[in-house]
């Protein structure tokens, strides 16, 4: 097939959706993927990508096309002059591009929903099939952002969201609770709708022996440090660890969350316990795997979104060690049936400084969990399995 692919962000920048286009093209499939600059990692623009440089590149097999941004920096302001950008760049492009050469459209649709307008755009051009694949629900996510559904944006954007989603031929979900948001909310057809979860990568983790009762303790936390991810709630749990010096709660990441984090770790003193490590890069991250013991996943119960499945999920599971979560909706549900770990309610940090405390006190007692991990993992959410669901969701 000749695919065309709009996405915002793109290698350099580490997102899964690198890996699929690439494994489309080693499929035998033509590749071509519509982006933005490169600038999810730092904010800024590699110089190597300024001035009109590098628009138009081959990555392992993949045409890749650029188009021009407002580079990300930090703040509310400059992230949504990033998103106009690349909205007003890439529809412009997919209006009076000469290539329409496709077989079918697909929105790799990460945050916001108007990265999914070009590949719309060039779905009526073409009169091709568009096939979106979505990791964040809209409008749902702007309440991360503190905007309520009373406010005239969040309507504005709950009537765009309708019309995209309208136009999608078929909509690929990573979580079984988008389905009821994407029919009762922005009234979806059902059959439209093809539930196909997140892979990971194979993680090559040498056998770590369990520690033993009284010995050093590493729980891992990867990934953004938002106000849902809810970091907080770990660094509340170590206070009540405060007997168990031997447990320490790592945290590799940033976001805008960060800094509140460490003020309230400082506040609770527990800073001895709750190491920040920082956003690191994703070869680095799986070596620091090898050491830990086990990992963390948090999520605020807030609509829709609490429910969803956390994508670092499937790579704590890759990894071979068991996961403690303060989570509900799938997440726990995969936990629960993967049985490998311990689940306990959104936010309840007593709770989670209890599971974490067992597995102090009892590590033998969780010897199963890892390998449990490892097996629904390779059942269910390598790359080969992802890319068999993806190929049937294209040929729509």
């Amino acid at each position: 097939m000749k695919i065309l692919i709009v996405c915002q962000q793109y290698a350099p920048d580490n997102f899964r959706i690198n890996e699929i286009s690439k494994e489309l093209a080693a499929r035998g499939h033509r590749v071509t993927v519509l982006t933005g600059l490169p600038d999810y990692a730092t904010g800024r623009v590699p110089e190597e990508y300024r001035h009109g440089r590098r628009r138009d590149e081959m990555i392992d097999g993949v045409h890749v096309i650029r188009k021009p941004i407002v580079a990300r920096r930090t703040g509310v302001l400059w992230r949504g002059l990033n998103y106009l950008s690349f909205l007003f760049s890439s529809t412009w492009y997919a209006t009076f591009c000469k290539e329409k050469d496709y077989d079918v459209i697909v929105c790799y649709q990460l945050s916001p929903i108007t990265m999914a307008n070009a590949a719309v755009k060039m779905k009526k051009r073409t009169g091709k099939k568009l096939c979106l694949y979505c990791l964040d629900l809209w409008p749902e996510s702007l309440k991360a952002w503190h905007v309520k559904e009373s406010s005239p944006l969040f309507k504005c954007v709950h009537s765009y969201s309708k019309k995209i989603y309208a136009h999608c031929d078929r909509i690929g979900i990573t979580s079984q609770p988008f389905r009821e948001y994407l029919t009762k909310v922005n009234h979806v057809s059902d059959d439209k709708i093809v539930y196909l979860p997140q892979h990971a990568d194979r993680i090559p983790i040498p056998d770590k022996p369990l520690p033993q009762p009284g010995e050093p303790i590493h729980l891992g936390f990867c990934g953004n440090v938002g106000s849902v991810q809810d970091v907080a709630c770990i660094v509340r749990a170590a206070k009540e660890l405060s007997d168990l010096p031997q447990v320490h709660l790592d945290i590799y990441g940033d976001g805008s969350e960060l800094e509140n984090c460490k003020a309230l770790a400082r506040e609770l003193e527990v800073e001895n316990a709750v190491h920040f490590h920082g956003r690191v890069p994703l070869e680095t991250l799986h070596k620091k795997f090898e050491s830990l013991d086990g990992f963390l996943l948090t999520l605020k119960a807030e609509g829709f979104v609490g429910a969803t499945m956390p994508a670092k999920l499937q790579e704590y599971m890759a990894a071979g060690k068991p996961v403690f979560g303060a989570i509900g909706g799938a997440a726990a549900q995969v936990i629960e049936q993967a049985e490998c770990g311990r689940v306990c309610p959104p936010s309840d940090y007593k709770a989670l400084g209890q599971a974490i405390r067992e597995f102090a006190e009892n590590p033998q007692a969780f010897a199963a969990c890892g390998k449990n991990a490892r097996r629904y993992f390779e059942e269910y959410f390598t790359l080969e399995a992802f890319m068999q669901g993806f190929e049937k969701l294209l040929d729509c």
